[in-house]
């Protein structure tokens, strides 16, 4: 039991999980000891940096939230599926005892579709794999499910779910990382993508964000750094100048409240300074690594990462996308509470990190238009539903929870889907038999132009 229990730590722990496959990865291209060793610490050291930038990130906004709450005087709930899901394990038990084993499993099952099926993903972002076994338990609970059955479908769905989500974003992510290396491995896959798809009917990939002129005298917006720090800095100036000092020195202690949301502001960019650095590292190493295990045990798999992956590639996008999403998020927070009778609070870190993957997604298909609507799109699907379905599920009050709604899109489609079990089976079936169609295809297309190219320059 005991080492079970160790097991489970490890597979929750993100940095654990990436340094194990990058360890495996070296061993079977058979690389030095010396190699092996390095790459494996950095490729976990790579996971913390990200790791302590994500927590930088927090300190810094949390007070803007509590402030902005505080200033437009609202009364909602507040947008979390961590806390939904940490709620579920304390007040079931059966669904932490089963959640534990459906997320070992569902791994092993993840492993097993990628090597046999044509869906080569594996999903390694570790507290969404968290998120989605304890989801996958409590909808068989609540279906009345008994406690082997749970484990046995759970893992199940665990494993397809997981297997499924990257395949749905990865023609978007080949799109925005050129290659067909890495694909994104996160439960609001399901809201980033339909809202690209937004940005693309209104947008022009021609026209990306990231080829924007600006004027000589804004050319530092070019800087992710500067342009981080400009706009958190606006946001917060405002938001301490609405409030006022008396408002503010509940968080700013006896740091004039002007200097505490300069503090503030460019201590959310160094946050994201960080995470950054951390992507850079991890994914130097992790990508030559996960080759070995695509050529040795499961050909040709993709690594599905966490959102932070794909910042890199597009931050003009990304800023974009965090800025519209809050738009969206506070237009819907008026439309739930007019439809619903509930008012879901905006999340502003659902914001940076979904909107702005939501954002880069909408530049991919639509430019810098697409982005800009992709965003406001993908804000305001998360807090409409977040709404809905905390109407739909009475407030969570089955299993005691109260004034929290999920803040991920995938977890409420999913509660939705299964509230029939079976239900939800046919059409998670149904959506890995369709998308492996699309994968076929695409595969067929990709060999022909490659063999197409063979034939042109021999010719």
């Amino acid at each position: 039991m005991e080492a079970l229990l160790f097991l489970l730590s490890v597979v929750r722990t993100p940095a654990l999980i990436l340094a194990l496959v990058a360890l495996v990865g070296l061993i079977v291209q058979r690389k030095t000891g010396s190699q092996i060793f390095a790459g494996t610490v950095k490729t976990a050291l790579g996971l913390l940096i990200l790791s302590g930038g994500v927590g930088v990130l927090i300190t810094a906004i949390i007070p803007f939230v509590v402030l902005f709450e505080e200033v437009f005087n609202l009364s909602g709930f507040a947008t979390g599926s961590e806390l939904i899901t940490g709620a579920m394990l304390d007040a079931v038990p059966l669904i932490a005892s089963t959640s534990a084993l459906i997320m070992g499993i569902g791994f092993l099952v993840n492993i097993v579709l990628a090597r046999f099926t044509p869906l080569k993903y594996i999903f390694l972002t570790g507290h969404m794999m968290w998120m989605s076994s304890v989801l996958s338990a409590y909808v068989l609970y609540a279906a009345g499910f008994g406690e082997a059955m749970i484990i046995v479908i759970g893992s199940v769905i665990q494993g397809a779910f997981l297997t499924l989500l990257p395949a749905i974003s990865q023609p978007i992510m080949r799109k925005v990382t050129g290659n067909n290396d890495i694909a994104l491995a996160h439960l609001t896959t399901l809201g980033t993508v339909p809202s690209a798809y937004i940005g693309k009917l209104v947008g022009n990939p021609e026209k990306s964000a990231e080829d924007m002129k600006l004027p000589k005298g804004l050319a530092f917006f070019k800087d992710t750094a500067v342009a981080v720090s400009v706009v958190m800095l606006i946001f917060y100036l405002v938001l301490v100048i609405i409030a006022g000092p008396a408002r503010v020195e509940a968080h700013a202690g006896d740091t004039n409240f002007l200097v505490f949301g300069l503090l503030q502001g460019l201590g959310f960019a160094a946050g994201v300074l960080i995470l950054l650095q951390g992507v850079r590292m991890f994914l130097g190493e992790i990508v030559p690594a996960f080759k070995g295990i695509s050529d040795k045990l499961v050909p040709n798999a993709i690594p599905a990462l966490d959102v932070p992956v794909i910042f890199p590639y597009a931050p003009n996008s990304l800023m974009i996308g965090f800025i519209m999403a809050v738009v969206g998020m506070l237009v819907a927070m008026a439309t739930s509470g007019a439809i619903f009778g509930v008012v879901p609070l905006v999340s502003i870190i659902g914001a940076f990190f979904t909107g702005g993957v939501a954002g880069i997604f909408g530049n991919a298909l639509g430019g810098r238009r697409g982005a800009i609507a992709s965003g406001f799109a993908y804000g305001f699907i998360l807090i409409f539903l977040s709404g809905a379905t905390f109407r739909l599920f009475d407030g969570f009050s089955a299993i005691g929870i109260e004034g929290v709604g999920h803040d991920c899109v995938d977890a409420m489609v999913a509660m939705v889907a299964f509230q029939n079990p079976w239900v939800g089976l046919a059409i998670l079936g149904g959506a890995f038999v369709l998308l492996s169609f699309f994968e076929v295809r695409y595969r067929k297309r990709t060999h022909e132009a490659a063999e197409k190219s063979e034939a042109e320059k021999k010719a």
